[in-house]
């Protein structure tokens, strides 16, 4: 009776153990066109079948209903319901509010990853650089360019206004936009490369008080891009068409030119359509090429600092994003380009080969909109940005400084991160 009942103890404290090893944790994905939810399950699947005693629960935040993941991850606070991994975080906000986890800097598998501290927030790490994301393109319909006699991508903005003007002239919409946060990401798209080639520190030069929004170059700037939508450059009701629709547009080659990110490629490569895409940068007043891009931009995510099982989140944001199959097929899915050595390849397309070229030409590199541009801008400066886009693009600005200074208003208010 006493072996018997000493048995079923050790049989039961064995199963308490069994089921005290496995870590329930969940992650908050970034669903878009390309990264689809079911692209995130054949991660946690593979994931979990090398890691038997983690169980992953997907909680999606969809980029075309929750347009920023700041204020997602905000509301999940307040509930009180915070996923352990998160994704498109801005990392200084939370990280100074003591709601991220620290990553271990002597992680072996870390020595893949080139200048590592590069990444690093007031000494601390809490993600790292794992691909390189070119931001700020131009991409274009040849088979419309060369219906009108466009021999050469524009460089300046003279050239590119002189381009627009035969498209148009044809019957042909030149540029695609969208409303909501496309809007602002647009307006910096087209303002950016012209302020930030010339200054490589142009936050942390804003911070200091040594440059404003309402300086006469960013004015010129923003000047330059009301003048495109004054002349009907753009297409009709740009405001109403949200970000999932766009790229469908310029595939069924609605439009001739779509500023976007590199992630386009990836729908580019699947496409069946009747023309090929080529990418140039967004023009620059004097010519010169400068590249907007941005490093692990929507693919290292965070984790959560009271998260009950870090190290299992840790495994698995190291999984997604450095694993040679899914690591690989993440920076597919968005049209990335590895950072690590040596680097996670895939097969390219013809665009995608075309734009790993082109971005190792120019002089200059920088961020954009809500990213690091010396230091990084405060949070919430997306919310102005996409208002000033907003308020161009619906047409009937007859002066940009008053939308200039709220950027200014703004900044002057914020708290340096």
């Amino acid at each position: 009776m006493k072996r018997a009942l000493l048995v079923l103890l050790i049989l039961a404290a064995a199963a308490t153990f069994t089921f005290a090893q496995v870590q329930k944790i969940s992650w908050q994905v970034w669903v878009t066109p390309n990264l689809t939810r079911e692209f995130y399950d054949g991660i946690v699947s593979a994931f979990q079948a090398k890691n038997p005693n983690i169980q992953v629960t997907i909680i999606e935040a969809n980029a075309n209903v929750t347009p920023k993941a700041d204020d997602f991850f905000k509301t999940r606070l307040a509930a009180g319901d915070v996923p352990d991994v998160v994704s498109n975080l801005t990392i200084p906000f939370f990280a100074d509010a003591g709601l991220l986890w620290q990553i271990p800097a002597n992680d072996p598998d870390l020595k893949a990853v080139p200048n590592l501290q590069a990444a690093a927030y007031k000494g601390k790490l809490y993600g790292f650089n794992s691909s390189v994301q070119p931001q700020g393109l131009m991409f274009y319909n040849k088979k419309l360019f060369a219906q009108v006699g466009i021999t050469s991508v524009p460089k300046t903005w003279a050239e590119f206004d002189a381009d627009c003007a035969k498209l148009q002239a044809a019957g042909i919409t030149p540029i695609l936009a969208g409303g909501q946060w496309v809007a602002g990401y647009n307006f910096t798209i087209f303002t950016s490369p012209e302020i930030y080639h010339n200054d490589l520190n142009w936050y942390g030069d804003r911070w200091a008080g040594k440059v404003h929004f309402t300086d006469a170059n960013y004015v010129e700037a923003a000047n330059w891009f009301k003048s495109l939508v004054d002349k009907g450059y753009f297409n009709p009701g740009a405001l109403s068409i949200d970000y999932s629709s766009l790229q469908d547009h310029f595939l069924q080659g609605e439009e001739a030119i779509y500023p976007m990110g590199s992630w386009f490629t990836a729908a580019e490569a699947s496409a069946q359509k009747d023309f090929d895409v080529g990418v140039f940068f967004s023009p620059t007043k004097d010519g010169k090429p400068h590249l907007l891009q941005s490093l692990s931009y929507g693919t290292t995510p965070a984790i959560y600092a009271k998260s009950k099982y870090p190290d299992a989140a840790w495994k698995l944001v190291k999984f997604a994003i450095m694993d040679s199959n899914f690591g690989a097929k993440f920076i597919q899915a968005d049209g990335l380009y590895s950072a690590l050595k040596p680097p996670l390849t895939y097969p390219m397309s013809p665009l995608q080969n075309a734009l790993g070229s082109l971005i190792q030409t120019p002089a200059t590199t920088s961020a954009l909109y809500n990213l690091k541009v010396g230091d990084m801008p405060p949070d919430g400066i997306t919310d102005i940005y996409d208002k000033v886009g907003q308020a161009i693009l619906a047409g009937g600005v007859t002066d940009v400084k008053p939308l200039m200074q709220q950027l200014d208003d703004f900044w002057n208010q914020a708290k340096h991160p």
